[in-house]
């Protein structure tokens, strides 16, 4: 018997890992998985990231990077902000971290005293409130209308005077939302107004279909960055595929950034020269790689859409980017964890319930494998859960009957 910290038995364990490792193992044993919980792309990298990281390692001179990152990714950073925010900040308002979660996990790490609050949007990114309980802060929960998108007047009824941050991800995972610029210009006017940190996590914000428009958060602030409280994070995980380097970043004030390098020198010291390299290339080359990405993931979501409105009392709204759909099967099966659990044992697909997300009754489907697979998913998953779909299916070769009621 091993004790262990109170602080730690209060985390949940990542559900979206959990049934990446569940499909895994079924998978070994020869069943045939489509994995729609997985939360990244299945495109190649871009090449200019394999080659800058090759020639790294050929160098052979792989040693410690600056814990804040090495400066030549650092530039390629502050043409990225340029480009897409149209700010480009200093070396020192920027630093590198070992993927966008630990950016995030780092700047709680450095703003929260114990109880101090922070104001989150359900449904949220499975992560955020249980990287709050690790800073010992405390998630405000802000629930979201039918598309998904927060009403500033209960945004304002949560603000305490323990308020220290909000999260703000747009698009939005697990929905696909992508929150409209009036009410991020309301948020941002709010919270620089009253010195609350708006973190925006906006590592989706180049998987955006038309006519959805995404718009920078320093659009709506005047305040040069070294006295403003926003704090951008991104990284290269998402938008060029490449989830397994796991370089992200922050952008931020000063002292902020300062601060978080503190937490990240007495952590991971700072992250790989060569997995900087990859990022450096991603940054500088990588331009068609999202385009053909977006271009995938757009009909990909159109078919899976497509199928999934054949599946009576299912409610789904469009997204408006990401990879992922949040249909609500509330009407068929209220509880997603049952649901989630019955559609991998019975039809070999794998999802994530929206309770993981704050939304019961509703579930995360990634759209990010083969045209083949988004269409046989839909297909196994209507069976489950639609009486008036045929009671036999053959999935891998094998015939199975239908043999439950919801």
């Amino acid at each position: 018997m091993y004790t262990l910290s109170q602080l730690i038995s209060q985390v949940q364990i990542s559900p979206t890992l959990a049934l990446n490792e569940t499909a895994r193992k079924l998978r070994q044993r020869g069943e045939d998985v489509i994995n729609l919980g997985i939360g990244e792309p299945l495109n190649n990298c871009p090449q200019g990231a394999v080659a800058l990281a090759s020639k790294k390692l050929e160098s052979r001179q792989v040693k410690y990077s600056p814990t804040s990152g090495n400066q030549n990714l650092k530039e390629a950073i502050q043409a990225y902000s340029q480009e897409h925010y149209g700010r480009t900040p200093e070396l020192h308002n920027i630093t590198v971290t070992m993927g966008a979660k630990q950016a995030i996990f780092n700047l709680l790490q450095i703003l929260l005293d114990p109880g101090d609050e922070v104001i989150i949007f359900s449904p949220y990114w499975v992560s955020y409130p249980e990287m709050i309980k690790l800073a010992r802060g405390t998630a405000v929960v802000v629930e979201t209308n039918d598309q998904f998108i927060p009403d500033m007047e209960d945004f304002l009824s949560a603000v305490t005077g323990k308020t220290r941050a909000v999260l703000l991800n747009s698009p939005n995972n697990p929905t696909g939302a992508v929150y409209p610029p009036e009410l991020v210009a309301a948020l941002v006017d709010f919270c620089e107004s009253k010195n609350i940190f708006l973190a925006m996590d906006d590592i989706y914000h180049q998987l955006i279909f038309d006519p959805a428009e995404w718009v920078p958060g320093y659009v709506f602030t005047s305040k040069p960055m070294d006295k403003s409280h926003l704090v951008i994070i991104n990284g290269i995980s998402k938008t060029f595929g490449m989830t397994g380097f796991r370089i992200g970043w922050a952008i931020g004030p000063a002292p902020v950034i300062q601060a978080m390098n503190k937490i990240q020198g007495h952590s991971t010291s700072g992250a790989s020269a060569v997995l900087q390299e990859a990022a450096l290339g991603a940054l500088t080359s990588g331009s068609q790689a999202i385009a053909e990405l977006r271009s995938f993931i757009q009909t990909n979501r159109d078919i899976l859409i497509g199928e999934l409105r054949q599946i009576k009392r299912l409610r789904i709204t469009e997204p408006g980017g990401t990879f992922y759909c949040f249909p609500d099967f509330s009407s068929l099966v209220p509880d997603s964890q049952h649901l989630a659990a019955l559609l991998l044992e019975k039809t070999f697909v794998a999802t994530v319930p929206g309770i993981a997300f704050g939304k019961e009754g509703y579930l995360r489907l990634s759209y990010t494998c083969s045209r083949e697979e988004i269409r046989e998913s839909a297909k196994r998953i209507r069976w489950a859960v639609d009486r008036d779909s045929p009671p036999e299916i053959v999935i891998g070769g094998k015939t199975y009957l239908r043999k439950w009621e919801f």
